[in-house]
């Protein structure tokens, strides 16, 4: 089975969408999925001294144009999960970045987990995990030379808007 190919990115109107696990929270080892050899890599630890405050994966059946690769998703849990597991997600918002003068956007999504059961749109995240992740976002390379930059969030309907033009990417960059 292919993960990146074989799994479906989600239910009908992509509210809910599925992610394949690469790198868990607290981690500092950036694992790369290759959607050519169908697997995970270690592409590097990080030299910045900053964990993952979050789960990440690139979501299947998705191709971001603006910098070549899946479409990356931030996963809110209460717990660090395991690599190559299917998590089943509900989208909440969209993370605007400037990542090495690529622009790189993040879906953020959050897990079947009491804690973030009332979580549904960007207002409905503690204001500290959402400060983290604007942190993490802004530092995380900040010792390997490379400038990022955030350019807001956008709703629920720009997110799932923005899965659907990536899907749609993804079907005619593969159906050859």
């Amino acid at each position: 089975m292919n993960l990146y190919h074989d799994i479906p990115l989600g239910n009908e109107d992509l509210t809910e969408i599925n992610a394949v696990m690469e790198i868990p929270k607290w981690s500092k080892v950036k694992y790369e999925f290759d959607y050519k050899t169908w697997a995970i890599w270690v592409d590097r630890v990080w030299k910045t001294p900053i964990d993952y405050t979050f789960n990440y994966w690139d979501l299947p059946q998705t191709w971001n144009e603006w910098d070549n690769d899946p479409l990356d998703v931030i996963i809110l849990c209460t717990q660090p999960l395991a690599v190559w597991t299917i998590v089943p997600l509900r989208v909440v918002w969209w993370l605007k970045m400037i990542d090495s003068w690529e622009d790189d956007y993040k879906i953020l999504a959050v897990a079947d987990d009491k804690y973030y059961s009332d979580v549904n749109d960007i207002q409905d995240v503690n204001q500290k995990e959402k400060e983290d992740i604007e942190y993490y976002m802004l530092h995380y390379k900040d010792l390997h030379g490379k400038k990022v930059e955030l350019n807001g969030w956008d709703n629920k309907n720009i997110a799932i808007e923005r899965l659907k033009e990536c899907h749609k990417a993804y079907k005619i960059k593969f159906s050859k």
